[in-house]
């Protein structure tokens, strides 16, 4: 697999596909999505349960008419961030880079699941207000059973900066956990301090509500992603507390995960 590079003009042809509340700047339309600062929640370049390999088919953009610097860091599972290196290259105007394996080959040879964070700057190197960056995101793997083809699930990416200061509590509804399906929550912390997170999931079914919850420790600039156990079956509801209050704009997800097939879905 290789990365592409690509001309954001293609866009003019595909304008139905977007908001009709989206800005439009020299006859290109710019998505609600596009802003200086993208979260993408989870990525991955790692095995899976259950024989599947995720990796993530990334497109990032660059929607402005005119050369931008872009910063991407990488916020792995497990592991404080900061002292990683970050990537850093300038996107022509009005381009795009896509890669069916981003964390492998854009951020040069990582591994393992993690968030990955993109973010405009001046040549300077200080934050830059005006950049339009816009990313789409799947997580995907080859089919476990062996059959031809792949299983996918999109992992929206999202504007930073958005959650109020102090938003401490989180709720997903939708997915589901069965014997067929299992359950993965988490959460990314990108501030610079270790913040301590509660997670309570409750299934509901037949038999009626099981509750169970328990706290994760995240470190610094990093994520973490655990697999829910037990034994309910039924349709899930999940609460993200941010115990200490000081993760700043920090992200929350589950997902359902067939565990024959490997497809999936997310919240």
């Amino acid at each position: 697999m290789r990365h592409t590079l690509f001309a954001a003009a293609f866009l003019l042809s595909v304008s139905l596909t977007v908001s009709t509340s989206a800005q439009q700047t020299d006859d290109l339309f710019i998505p609600q999505g596009a802003a200086p600062r993208v979260i993408i929640p989870v990525a991955g370049n790692a095995g899976g349960a259950n024989g599947t390999y995720f990796r993530s088919d990334i497109s990032l953009l660059n929607l402005r008419d005119a050369t931008q610097r872009v910063l991407i860091y990488w916020l792995p599972q497990g592991v404080a961030g900061p002292s990683l290196a970050v990537r850093e290259f300038d996107m022509a105007p009005s381009s795009g880079l896509s890669s069916e394996d981003f964390v492998n080959e854009v951020l040069q040879g990582r591994t393992g699941i993690g968030s990955i964070e993109i973010v405009g700057v001046l040549p300077s190197g200080s934050f830059d207000s005006g950049a339009l960056l816009h990313a789409t995101s799947r997580i995907w793997t080859p089919r476990p059973d062996g059959s031809p083809g792949t299983m996918s699930q999109t992992f929206p990416a999202i504007v930073g900066d958005q959650t109020p200061p102090l938003s401490m509590v989180k709720t997903l509804f939708g997915q589901r956990r069965t014997s067929q399906y299992r359950l993965n929550v988490g959460m990314n912390n990108p501030s610079d301090n270790s913040q301590i997170f509660r997670v309570t999931v409750a299934i509901s079914g037949t038999g009626g509500t099981e509750t169970q919850s328990f706290e994760v420790t995240v470190q610094p600039r990093s994520m973490e992603q655990r697999l829910v156990g037990g034994t309910a079956s039924g349709t899930v509801q999940v609460i993200f507390e941010d115990i200490g209050g000081g993760a700043g704009d920090w992200q929350a997800w589950a997902s359902s995960i067939d565990n024959q097939s490997g497809d999936a879905w997310s919240q």
